[in-house]
């Protein structure tokens, strides 16, 4: 059985469908809303759903959009049968599970050559993941930034995406959760994998 997220709190996406819940008057009650919201994994106390209703919180959070609401509601429920885990909200979670099991699967590999060199480039992006979940989780911004005007602006990819901390940074944070042997080990890894796409 999956262990429950430690926060209970609804993300920003959510509040805005439960605006537009609210908004759209097919549930009347604060317990119907509710439903759509709690899962294995984490729930949710009825009281928040009341607060966004009366706008006691979250007033600068706009509505979702009718098309948005009519999206979430024909994928629910979103949530991944194994795990428990909601398809969305812990969306990478369930990346960092899949990226490790993709690794261990590839080692175990009979008849690939690169099966190492492959194991740990996909083990990286798992532990990325992973860290990047909790530091969401946690409310950690975990983008790389500069400074403009005084101000942390974040860094954009050339596609115009967030630019978000590399393994390594991520090992730096002093709230990082990992114990000092891992990352030890994953700093090897990290050299290794630098090894593999840049210098191999």
């Amino acid at each position: 059985m999956p262990l429950r997220r430690r926060d209970k709190k609804l993300e920003r996406w959510e509040i805005a469908l439960v605006k537009a819940m609210v908004a759209d008057g097919r549930w009347p009650s604060d317990q119907d809303i509710l439903a759509y919201f709690t899962r294995p994994t984490r729930s949710v106390n009825h009281r928040a759903i009341s607060e966004i209703r009366s706008s006691a919180k979250h007033a600068a959070i706009k509505a979702a959009t009718a098309e948005e609401l009519d999206s979430f509601l024909a994928t629910w429920p979103e949530v991944d049968a194994e795990t428990g885990l909601s398809l969305r909200g812990d969306e990478l979670l369930i990346k960092a599970r899949e990226a490790m099991i993709a690794a261990v699967h590839t080692f175990n590999s009979a008849g690939l050559t690169f099966r190492t060199e492959l194991f740990i480039v996909t083990a990286i992006i798992a532990w990325t993941y992973l860290l990047h979940a909790w530091f969401k989780r946690e409310g950690i911004d975990h983008r790389h930034t500069k400074n403009e005007n005084s101000q942390k602006v974040p860094i954009k990819t050339p596609s115009g995406a967030d630019k978000f901390w590399e393994l390594a940074q991520c090992l730096k944070h002093p709230r990082c959760p990992v114990e000092q042997g891992a990352k030890a080990n994953l700093a090897f890894l990290i050299d290794l994998r630098h090894e593999i796409e840049h210098r191999l």
